[in-house]
């Protein structure tokens, strides 16, 4: 049997400081809705969407895995809350403009599969970074969902 990740109490870390954010993101996004996507639209996409409650549209660029079709995204932000129980949502992917239905994953075993394909696809130390593993007192990997993470699935239109 495959280890399912363990919740814990440490948030989830950000892959790069703060204070990189509010330069970055706008930058991917102008770069993904362009000929020029083709640089990060592999593993980067916007995500667009009307919050839950008060009906404002929302656009985040998030870093996604693909696992069998299936796009999925780890957020420790507010925004991920909108997908609890599912909602329909547009994705800027590869340069097309899709549309989607996200939902949180509450299943322990896929949220195991989809931090294992991360380490897989980009190493332990990016992942490790992220809280998402950490090695125990013997020396082995353990997986983890940091407090107040969410792992997002996107399932596309077909």
């Amino acid at each position: 049997m495959e280890q399912l990740p363990i919740m814990t109490d440490e948030p989830m870390q950000a892959p790069m400081p703060a204070w990189a954010y509010p330069i970055l993101n706008p930058t991917l996004t102008f770069i993904l809705r362009t000929p020029l996507h083709r640089m990060v639209s592999g593993n980067a996409m916007i995500l667009l969407f009307a919050g839950r409650k008060t009906g404002k549209r929302y656009e985040v660029v998030v870093v996604y895995q693909n696992l069998d079709g299936t796009l999925y995204t780890f957020s420790a932000t507010s925004w991920s809350k909108n997908f609890i129980g599912g909602a329909p949502v547009a994705l800027r992917l590869r340069g097309e403009l899709v549309r989607a239905t996200a939902r949180v994953v509450e299943d322990p075993a896929l949220i195991g599969r989809v931090i294992r394909h991360m380490v897989s696809a980009h190493g332990e130390s990016l992942v490790a970074g992220m809280g998402l593993i950490r090695r125990g007192p013997d020396g082995a990997t353990r997986l983890q969902m940091p407090k107040g993470s969410r792992l997002v699935a996107f399932t596309l239109a077909r």
